[in-house]
């Protein structure tokens, strides 16, 4: 008799959910007229555009990650444990490292044979992962295709543009694919001022290589560092009223943002300018080689400027 009841039981139980949903409806058609159909569209394409900035953020998360591995030989690094950091393993600053590559060294993943106490387990671990006995870093060109692989999936990293620029240069000896990447990044990036301030020093360092006339390149740096200056200052502007400041590498590209301009006018002849961006340079930074470039500055003036002794 009670399992024939049972069925009927289940009736109030369905009609309040046909009321449920039928209200639910009503609430959706409500607010469906409170938007236009581009409106809907639109939050549609935001919902899947949300999901594939996830989607992006994760994938160059991996590679970066690789990239450090990479950087390490191979081998996968991690944090500490608590046990490990009680026998006096830490992570601490990597200080063997171009600027803008600074990170925290803690333990490989396979530890070394005395690092680990796991004994059998961790001889069978380092048989089949990579581990070293000291702690190296691998030739940074190695980099060079992660970095380029990881901005085709985010080209909004500025980061990766400079130091992968920087690498370019200074170790694949290719100053040519290093500007092509820097003005990819400010034509991707139009806010940034590091990339520009990396870019106004290549054109500024390697113009030879590049086939620039040396009045052209100092023409064009001294453009692009003005930007980079401008947009630095604004940056700094920003992290300030956010309570907060530029990073180390940030600071570094902002000094020779006002070094390098300085430089590219003083080679133009512009010496009233250039020594105007020595003097701020040194009072926002205080960055030293800013009077060291004063003082050139100065002579390479006063030089043109005083009649020889045969005039």
């Amino acid at each position: 008799m009670g399992s024939k009841l049972f069925p009927l039981l289940l009736i109030p139980g369905f009609v309040l959910c046909g009321l449920l949903v039928r209200v639910h409806n009503g609430q959706v058609d409500e607010v469906r007229a409170q938007f236009t159909a581009d409106e809907m569209l639109a939050a549609k394409e935001s919902i899947a555009l949300s999901l594939m900035g996830q989607l992006q953020f994760t994938a160059h998360s991996l590679v970066w990650m690789k990239t450090l591995e990479y950087l390490h030989n191979g081998v996968a690094l991690r944090l500490p444990t608590e046990a490990e950091e009680a026998r006096g393993f830490h992570a601490h600053d990597a200080e063997d490292v171009a600027a803008g590559l600074e990170h925290k060294c803690g333990v490989p993943v396979a530890l070394n044979a005395e690092m680990d106490w796991r004994g059998p387990v961790g001889q069978l671990h380092r048989t089949i992962a990579p581990y070293m006995v000291m702690h190296s870093h691998s030739d940074p060109v190695e980099l060079i295709p992660w970095y380029q692989l990881t901005l085709k999936l985010n080209p909004n990293l500025e980061r990766l543009y400079t130091l992968g620029a920087f690498f370019m240069a200074d170790f694949a000896e290719e100053p040519r694919k290093a500007v092509q990447l820097l003005e990819a990044g400010v034509e991707t990036n139009p806010w940034t001022f590091e990339i520009r301030a990396a870019l106004g020093r290549h054109l500024f360092d390697y113009h030879q290589q590049l086939g620039i006339p040396a009045p052209q390149a100092y023409e064009q740096a001294a453009e692009v560092l003005r930007e980079a200056v401008a947009n630095a200052k604004a940056e700094q502007a920003r992290l300030k009223d956010n309570h907060s400041g530029l990073d180390d590498y940030q600071n570094q590209l902002m000094q020779e943002s006002y070094l390098f301009l300085a430089k590219s006018l003083t080679e133009l002849g512009q010496y009233e300018e250039a020594l105007a961006v020595c003097d701020e340079g040194f009072q926002t930074t205080g960055h030293n080689l800013l009077r060291v470039q004063k003082r050139v500055t100065t002579k390479r003036m006063e030089k043109e400027r005083t009649p020889s002794a045969e005039e």
